[in-house]
């Protein structure tokens, strides 16, 4: 990957007294970026450059959110409010559309826990403020379907970077990748804790809803709870072969670790987002009413 051009330094003061990464770090991301920007074209020439921008760009915006808690409110209360407009408008494709709703405002942000537990909160707030409206208790139910395969998109992105990563033990530690797959499968108890909490905070039927919901999760599993077990098995195998560590790894070096695989996440997810996303519309054509 190219090294950045010498403006790049300028820009790493402008945004150093308010990035919650170092120069180097921020770096890394870029790269990383830009790499998945290549790979989604297949690595054809003459675009170097222009992945280069535009992941800087990427970088940079994320950065921005994450030095201050400001923005971050205001994109979950957003979310809040988008999911309870799909609710309040009595729409035939609820699940769908909290699905798409949730899965852009993940794929502006590092797959982290403290990120994906303020993106369920918010759709399951805006959820049932939208339901209250009508009265709806599928259309609540359909919600959480929604928010649970957007996950399940998430944690696949978060499998792929973590594989990606697995073949590059130079720049990743075994113990770090390890760490990342454990945060990985534990994302289906996190989403179950929210839907419990959120049951505690309602009352009557909403209360009920949630509370049968967050049982049913925990006795029967997710979707995202099936997508974390497959990746399970999937890279426990493959993370054993990896390079054994050479030295003991510092809680330091694993926090960057983690920091830079969930923004690797983050760069995937843009990728799995787009393409779902772009089938929200489609839908078959009706049927002709012509007669011969």
């Amino acid at each position: 990957m190219r090294k950045p051009k010498s403006g790049t330094a300028e820009k790493d003061q402008d945004i150093g007294s308010t990035s919650p990464v170092s120069a180097k770090e921020r770096y890394q991301m870029i790269a990383e970026a830009a790499y998945f920007r290549a790979e989604k074209r297949g690595f054809t020439d003459g675009h170097v450059d222009e992945d280069w921008i535009a992941a800087e760009a990427e970088v940079d915006q994320r950065l921005r959110n994450k030095a201050s808690n400001q923005p971050d409110s205001d994109i979950t209360h957003e979310l809040e409010q988008l999911v309870r407009a799909v609710l309040e408008n009595d729409t035939d494709s609820v699940s769908e559309q909290v699905r798409a709703i949730t899965l852009n405002t993940l794929s502006g942000k590092p797959l982290d826990h403290a990120i994906l537990k303020r993106v369920m909160s918010a759709v399951i707030e805006g959820a049932k403020q939208g339901a209250a409206t009508h009265q709806d208790p599928a259309s609540l139910k359909e919600a959480i379907h929604g928010l649970d395969n957007a996950l399940t998109a998430a944690a696949e992105a978060t499998q792929l970077a973590i594989q990606e990563a697995s073949s590059r033990s130079t720049e990743f530690s075994q113990l770090g990748l390890r760490k990342t797959l454990d945060e990985l499968t534990t994302i289906e108890s996190l989403l179950i804790e929210t839907l419990s909490n959120a049951a505690q905070n309602a009352s009557g039927t909403t209360r009920a809803i949630l509370h049968d919901l967050a049982e049913h999760a925990r006795e029967s599993g997710t979707s995202v709870g099936a997508q974390a077990e497959a990746a399970l098995l999937q890279l426990a195998h493959a993370l054993s072969d990896t390079t054994k560590e050479k030295a003991t790894v510092s809680a330091q070096t694993l926090r960057k670790e983690s920091a830079l695989l969930a923004s690797l996440a983050t760069g995937v997810l843009s990728g799995i987002s787009a393409k779902l996303q772009s089938t929200l519309h489609k839908k078959p054509s009706p049927p002709s009413d012509r007669s011969d």
